[in-house]
């Protein structure tokens, strides 16, 4: 399994509004081949928040990434800081 991490950054104040639009919008995007979750980890504080997204494969993960499914880049007021790929190598519960 491979995971997209994508750090953006907002206006604190916004922070609700950040993510409504990504439970609403950004990762109803994400949905198709070689999909398998996605999570949203908010710093409301400093206006930040870590989008994970979980994928089948690496190939998947960056096909996706060719289909432009959407990330905070259309997140009103937000930014990109990075976006990193990482094969899941442990998964504990």
């Amino acid at each position: 399994m491979w995971v997209r991490i994508q750090e953006v950054s907002f206006p604190a104040a916004k922070a609700d509004e950040a993510i409504t639009h990504v439970r609403d919008t950004a990762v109803l995007r994400f949905d198709g081949d070689g999909f398998r979750g996605f999570r949203l980890l908010v710093d409301r504080p400093e206006g930040r928040a870590l989008e994970v997204s979980y994928w089948e494969s690496e190939e998947a993960v960056f096909a996706a990434e060719a289909r432009d499914v959407g990330d905070a880049a259309d997140l009103p007021e937000g930014t990109i800081l990075r976006t990193n790929y990482y094969e899941l190598a442990v998964d504990s519960a």
